[in-house]
């Protein structure tokens, strides 16, 4: 009960900081040029696109940022759009927020799906927040290769919404070395979405992300500036651990906030990307070799591998993502034949040794299918008209780096004359 007056209390003090930023705006007052530490260590750098639902959320997520506030090594920067509010950049110090004066979108309406938004964002941060390490944040709505960062008030005329795409992601961050990406969104630890950035030479070292919904919620932002606060000289590895497990730690007891399903957080090396995908690419190119050659007795092999790879939350209608290592390892304990059984292990090895660095989960790691990262796979080709995904969904997949691995062949070969099931439609809840 007292944690959730004391949320209540923080979330009525930022609410009134913004009202003071905003009337100082409005009638010219001098904002100071707050900056950062030019020794600092790390910048923490959050593009809060809340111009959507998830406004309420922003300020109780702010509230979390200010319990722990800005250090000499530690800067912690929030580009906040709203729903009722238009943009301005801010400097999260102990228990308050302070306006970064000469950021040149502040007070604007700005369309954060646009790529030029977060290129600006992270231009200006870079200059005037410089440190040996930046974490970026993307705040918001997500959906795999469909993107995130939903804005319903775009400012820009016969446009009402919009979202940055994943390569409008890597474009904006050329010329940049952000050492983790995050996504506080649903659904973006998936194969296409860090394929892209490395195939667009992103210049990351690790994506932090989730194959589950993310709880409204969203990431327990006290916890997680506490440990970076506290120990500056963290490496990015292990801060990106680090927000992991403290996430799958806040959500352990709390399992009724995300519905009773799993909550789940991985760390993801971009360097090993390429090589999973390689042997990826091996798997499903023998795969449509043996479909061709028998098609029901291979057809039958994949379902079953796929079906164990459904996760968790499928029965909400997201069944057309499954986790990769659980699909390959399956087919690797299914298959009879010796080279789908080598090919399958190859990939399941890269990824669960190399590739997922570590993920959070709030159930024991025996117990579920969510090893780290999934992958788009549809159980037949018309359940992809299903309300939940969008019409162009196919246009969208071929305009992906990943479409080069042939994913999608491998797809249309196994849906070949599938009878073309309709898949259950069901409502998403999150940060989706």
């Amino acid at each position: 009960m007292q944690r959730k007056e004391r949320r209540k209390t923080k979330t009525k003090a930022i609410t009134g900081i913004l009202i003071t930023l905003l009337l100082a705006s409005t009638l010219g007052i001098v904002t100071p040029n707050v900056s950062g530490n030019a020794s600092a260590k790390w910048t923490f750098m959050v593009y809060m696109a809340a111009d959507n639902n998830l406004d309420p959320w922003a300020y109780q997520n702010l509230a979390l940022m200010d319990d722990v506030g800005s250090s000499d090594d530690v800067n912690i920067i929030v580009l906040w759009d709203g729903y009722y509010a238009p943009a301005y950049l801010y400097k999260v110090v102990l228990g308050d927020i302070e306006l970064v004066g000469g950021f040149p979108l502040n007070g604007a309406e700005v369309n954060m799906g646009n790529w030029t938004v977060l290129k600006a964002f992270v231009d200006f941060v870079n200059d005037e927040f410089t440190a040996d390490h930046y974490f970026l944040d993307l705040w918001d709505h997500g959906n795999s290769f469909t993107g995130g960062c939903v804005d319903e008030h775009t400012g820009v005329e016969g446009l009402s919404r919009d979202r940055l795409m994943n390569d409008e992601v890597a474009t904006a961050l050329q010329g940049h070395h952000i050492d983790i990406i995050a996504w506080d969104a649903c659904l973006m630890a998936m194969m296409e979405v860090a394929y892209e950035y490395v195939a667009l030479n992103v210049n990351s070292d690790y994506l932090v992300g989730s194959e589950n919904y993310v709880p409204l919620y969203g990431y327990p932002y006290d916890k997680i500036l506490q440990a970076l606060v506290g120990d500056p000289d963290i490496s990015a590895r292990d801060f990106a651990i680090t927000v992991a497990s403290e996430y799958a730690e806040y959500y352990r007891p709390r399992a009724h906030w995300n519905g009773g399903v799993m909550a789940t957080l991985s760390v993801i090396d971009l360097s090993k990307i390429m090589e999973a995908a390689e042997d990826l690419q091996a798997l499903i190119e023998e795969l449509e070799t043996k479909l061709g050659d028998d098609f029901d007795t291979y057809r039958e092999l994949i379902s079953e591998a796929r079906g164990d790879g459904n996760l968790p939350w499928a029965e909400y209608g997201w069944e057309y993502y499954v986790d990769l290592p659980t699909f390959t390892l399956s087919l690797k304990n299914l298959a009879s034949d010796p080279d789908v059984k080598e090919k399958a292990g190859v990939v399941s090895d890269t990824l669960l040794n190399e590739t997922i660095v570590y993920v959070g989960n709030t159930k024991p790691m025996e117990s579920v299918s969510a090893l780290g990262i999934g992958i788009w796979f549809p159980p037949s080709f018309h359940s992809t008209g299903n309300a939940n995904q969008p019409t162009n969904v196919f246009e969208r997949y071929n305009a992906l780096q990943f479409d080069s691995t042939g994913w999608l062949d491998f797809l249309y070969a196994y849906w070949n004359d599938d009878g073309g099931g309709t898949s259950g439609s069901g409502k998403r809840r999150g940060r989706s």
